[in-house]
């Protein structure tokens, strides 16, 4: 028996690795040719479509950035390499994934299971793969950054190109320090091969730049665009500049700068009335979006999740693209966390999870379906930063009390649930944390989250979780992975990939563990 809700669903562009393609070589670092230009950009209209631009052609940096025209081809280069970054889904692996969200297919490509169970070394393509997109952006926006104030025109503009870039670094590099703690930290365009080899900075340091990229930024951007050329509504803004500022200071344990920056934020964007909304597609650049990577059906930019949802359910829903025939779902939603939604009023279900009883796990993904898909293409953006994570960090960064639940609370009418206090069960990070990972359910969120508990914490939920999810395996015939696993505290971070240890002559090290 079908037992999910007949609700709207939609696909989007966070998903599984294809497990196509070969290994991408670091030394893309050291290449001169490193700037991408879209020269079709400056021709087109919509507000969103300089997002949307294939690249078209490459040329020497040195030769180009010379103005603020230029600069800005160049910026729809980093934004075009910011969602290569998440366009294939590998990335979505290895954070949502990692969490105890979502499983992975144990019966698929081992160095995908790898990720899932915490066994990762340090050739990994998974990991080899996000690597190199993730340094990719880094040097385009690097190019961007270094030229912008010997480019000529606008002030005002080139000023804010750079702003852009340095938002986008900050992001990537955010991420970075998350999955392998420090990391070579790369500020300069690469541009010799004698210059790939870049040390490891500390965790610290990679955080140091973060939050300098980030004030920077959020000084010279505008709150918003008017839709213009060179003004497409979709650009960084400072208000998300601020958002990234607030979970950054919260991630390194600065909850008063966390609050100064979050505070800033507030009431510059607003909560959808509808949930389901905020990954619709077509939905782009609501009210509640802060920061979106944009996707564009037409030339399949966005993949559409055929790996999210059984067959059975995309043919009920007259998907064309239709759904995945596999015994397990790749990803699924793990059992833990449909429990989580506890109280069946929550209008967040439908737009979450469906579950079908006769499968195990019989948890699918139906955040981002786009029931009109006919292919790897989507009409849905992948929403990054939004206001409900304003409030929810705010919440956080403040403390228990009066103004932390009232945040708190609005996020939980949203979703047509009674109001929370102190004296409601659970302490207060239990209760928040709660509700973070049911608002933020399979948007890159619930990893980021644990790891910033205490280490022991992080490890018992973990735990917990790998040991329902090996029993589960254990029970399905065509399981073939292995008998245990578990978290220790080493495997909190990604083991550094060994091609960028090699290419560096040893010079980059790898981490404790792997």
């Amino acid at each position: 028996m079908n037992s999910w809700n007949n609700a709207k669903l939609r696909s989007g562009p966070a998903g599984p690795a294809s497990g196509q393609g070969g290994r991408q070589r670091f030394a893309v670092h050291g290449l001169k040719a490193l700037a991408l230009v879209l020269l079709a950009a400056l021709a087109q209209t919509s507000c969103d479509s300089f997002l949307d631009v294939e690249p078209v052609d490459r040329i020497d940096a040195p030769s180009f950035f010379s103005t603020d025209q230029e600069l800005v081809i160049g910026m729809t280069g980093v934004y075009a390499a910011q969602r290569s970054i998440y366009g294939n889904g590998t990335i979505y692996n290895i954070i949502e994934g990692r969490s105890d969200n979502a499983g992975l297919d144990h019966t698929d490509q081992a160095e995908r299971v790898a990720t899932d169970i915490f066994a990762e070394v340090p050739g990994n393509l998974l990991l080899d793969i996000t690597w190199a997109a993730m340094y990719n952006c880094i040097n385009l926006a690097n190019t961007v950054i270094v030229r912008g104030p010997d480019a000529e025109g606008d002030a005002a503009l080139i000023e804010r190109i750079v702003g852009e870039a340095k938002f986008v670094r900050a992001f990537t590099y955010y991420h970075m320090v998350n999955l392998w703690g420090g990391t070579p930290l790369r500020i300069s365009p690469t541009e010799d091969f004698e210059e790939t080899a870049v040390a490891r900075s500390s965790a610290a340091e990679v955080y140091d730049q973060i939050v300098r990229d980030l004030t920077e930024a959020a000084a010279v951007l505008p709150e918003s665009y008017d839709g213009s050329a060179d003004h497409e509504v979709g650009r960084a803004t400072r208000s998300a500049a601020l958002t990234l500022l607030g979970k950054v200071e919260l991630q390194r344990g600065n909850a008063g700068a966390a609050a100064a920056a979050l505070r800033q934020v507030l009431g510059t964007h607003s909560l959808l009335s509808d949930y389901g909304m905020i990954h619709g597609p077509g939905n782009d650049n609501t009210a509640e979006s802060i920061f979106e990577v944009s996707f564009n059906p037409s030339n399949q930019t966005g993949l559409f999740r055929q790996h999210f949802i059984p067959q059975s359910v995309a043919d009920e829903l007259g998907i064309v693209a239709g759904g995945s025939t596999r015994e397990i779902l790749f990803p699924f939603a793990t059992q833990d966390l449909i429990d989580a939604f506890d109280d069946p009023e929550d209008l967040r279900i439908p737009y979450t999870f469906g579950t079908i009883l006769e499968r195990e796990p019989g948890g699918f993904i139906t955040k981002f379906i786009d029931t009109s898909a006919e292919s790897d293409g989507a009409n849905v953006n992948l929403v990054l930063l939004r206001y409900a994570d304003v409030l929810l960090s705010l919440a956080e960064a403040v403390g228990e009390g009066g103004e932390a639940y009232s945040l708190i609370n609005q996020v939980r009418s949203r979703a047509g649930l009674s109001d929370i206090d102190a004296n409601s069960p659970g302490s207060f990070m239990e209760k928040l944390m709660k509700e973070r990972r049911l608002e933020f359910a399979f948007e890159m969120h619930r990893w980021f989250d644990l790891v910033r508990l205490p280490e022991a914490q992080t490890i018992a939920i973990m735990n917990a979780q790998l040991g329902a999810q090996q029993n589960t395996f254990q029970r399905i015939s065509t399981y073939n992975g292995p008998t245990s696993f578990s978290l220790t505290p080493e495997r909190l971070l990604y083991p550094i990939p060994q091609l960028e240890i090699d290419i560096s002559g040893g010079v980059v090290t790898q981490n404790p563990g792997h």
